[in-house]
C-alpha cells in the first residue's frame, strides 16, 4: 500500500539559503506525526511545500499519489491546512468563512462547524477582525476539522489557545486519525500535547530530519544516562549515542535490544526513561553530528 504522503529528496532554497535540505519521508494512512524542531529548522516551510504554497527547488512531494505543486483543485478539497501567516480577510464574516471552506470541500459539515465555534462564543456574524488571536486559531482548526479531509497539515494549531482548548483541539484530531483514518501533520513546540496524540515523531534541524520514528519505541528504547564525572566507559556496539551533554554528565543512549535497557554501565549513577521534550532536548542541544540518526528503532530515513 503507498503511503498518504510521500516526500522523496525534496530541496527548498530560498537565494542562498537552504530551507528544506533533501527530505525524504513517509507518512502512512490514519497516522499523526509530530514534527518538532527549533525555530528555523524548517517545519513551516515543509509544510508550505506539502500544502502547494511553495514549488520545490528539487524533489518531489506527494499526497494521495498526486503531486502537491502544482496542485490540483481536486487533491486541494481533500487537504485541510492551518499554516501560520495565512489567514482570512480582516472583514470576512466567520458564516463566510465556513460558507467558503464548504463550496471547496464537498464533505463539509457545516453543522459541526457551526457547533464548535459558538461552544467557544464564536458567533457566525462576527468578523475575522473582532478575534482573540486564540479565537482565530479555532477557527482555522474547525475549518480543517470539519472538511471531511483525508490529509490535515497543522502549523501550531494550538497556537494561543487556552490550555482546555489545546485539550479539546488535539483530542478531536487523535479522533479523526482513529475514527475516519485521517491522516495528519502537525508542528508545534508544545511537546507535551503532542506526546498525548502523536504515533510518530519527526525531529527537523537545519533543513534536514535528523530522527524518525515511533513514540512508543523511543519510550521503550531510550534511556537517559547520568554517569561519574571521572568515568570513561565505552558504550556497547548495538547501543547508539543520541546526545551527550558532558558538562552535566549525561548520556541519551538507545539501545537496539529492549531487553538491555535497563543493564547498568560501570560508571554509571543512574538511568531514566525519556520523554519527548528529554528526547527533542538530546536531539537539538546535544546531538553532535548533522547527519540521520541511524538505529533500529528508528524507521530509516535515506
Amino acid at each position: 500500500m503507498k503511503p498518504t504522503v510521500e516526500i522523496t529528496n525534496l530541496v527548498r532554497d530560498f537565494g542562498k539559503i537552504r530551507a528544506i535540505d533533501n527530505v525524504t519521508l513517509q507518512v502512512a494512512d490514519g497516522q499523526v506525526l509530530a514534527l518538532i524542531g527549533p525555530n528555523g529548522a524548517g517545519k513551516t516551510t515543509l509544510l508550505r511545500l506539502l500544502c502547494g504554497f511553495l514549488a520545490p527547488t528539487a524533489g518531489e512531494s506527494l499526497i494521495l499519489g498526486q503531486t502537491t505543486f502544482p496542485h490540483s483543485p481536486v487533491l486541494a478539497g481533500r487537504i485541510g491546512c492551518v499554516i501560520d501567516g495565512i489567514e482570512p480577510p480582516a472583514g470576512s464574516g466567520i458564516g463566510q468563512i465556513i460558507n467558503l471552506k464548504a463550496s471547496a470541500c464537498i464533505a463539509f459539515d457545516r453543522n459541526k462547524a457551526k457547533q464548535l465555534c459558538e461552544s467557544h462564543r464564536i458567533g457566525m456574524k462576527q468578523t475575522w477582525r473582532t478575534l482573540s488571536k486564540g479565537q482565530k486559531r479555532w477557527v482555522l482548526a474547525v475549518c480543517c476539522l470539519c472538511a471531511g479531509a483525508d490529509v490535515l497539515l497543522l502549523d501550531e494549531p494550538a497556537d494561543g489557545l487556552d490550555p482546555s482548548s489545546r485539550s479539546e483541539l488535539y483530542g478531536l484530531l487523535r479522533e479523526a486519525a482513529n475514527e475516519q483514518g485521517t491522516t495528519i501533520i502537525v508542528a508545534s513546540h508544545i511537546l507535551s500535547d503532542l506526546e498525548h496524540i502523536a504515533d510518530d515523531v519527526a525531529v527537523m534541524q537545519c533543513g534536514q530530519i535528523v530522527l524518525r520514528g515511533n513514540l512508543e519505541d523511543l519510550r521503550d528504547r531510550v534511556r537517559e544516562v547520568e554517569f561519574v564525572a571521572e568515568t570513561l566507559f565505552s558504550i556497547p556496539a548495538d547501543v547508539t549515542v543520541i546526545g551527550h551533554d558532558i558538562e552535566n554528565r549525561v548520556m541519551w543512549l538507545a539501545y537496539d535490544n529492549v531487553l538491555d535497557v535497563n543493564k547498568p554501565l560501570q560508571g554509571e549513577l543512574q538511568r531514566r526513561t525519556v520523554n519527548l521534550e528529554r528526547l527533542y532536548f538530546a536531539i537539538t542541544k546535544h546531538h553532535q553530528k548533522p547527519e540521520l540518526i541511524e538505529i533500529n528503532l528508528l524507521e530509516p530515513v535515506t
